[in-house]
């Protein structure tokens, strides 16, 4: 699977509410996701967000979790992309 291809997540973030995980934007570029609040169109990254969360009751497809699962062990600064409620996969990042 392509994980760079851009899949978008709707979900939570810790503080700042609902949205979406996407690279559909320009801080998302070179396959690195963002968080975008519904709110608005600023967008997140993981120095800026303690925790992604799914939302209640969303069916989400196996390309959606895996994407979460892929992207939730990259670490970058001061945080990590923290998917609580969703199971890690085998895979392992580096370089990051």
């Amino acid at each position: 699977m392509d994980l760079v291809i851009d899949i978008e997540v709707p979900c939570m973030a810790d503080g700042i509410g609902s949205g979406k995980l996407t690279i559909k934007h320009p801080s998302g570029s070179c396959g690195k996701p963002v968080f975008v609040a519904d709110s608005s169109s600023t967008s997140y990254g993981p120095t800026e967000v303690m925790a992604i969360k799914p939302l209640d009751g969303h069916n989400y497809s196996a390309e959606q979790l895996e994407y979460i699962r892929y992207h939730g062990l990259q670490i970058h600064g001061a945080f990590a992309w923290y998917m609580d409620g969703w199971a890690q996969s085998d895979h392992v990042c580096g370089g990051h």
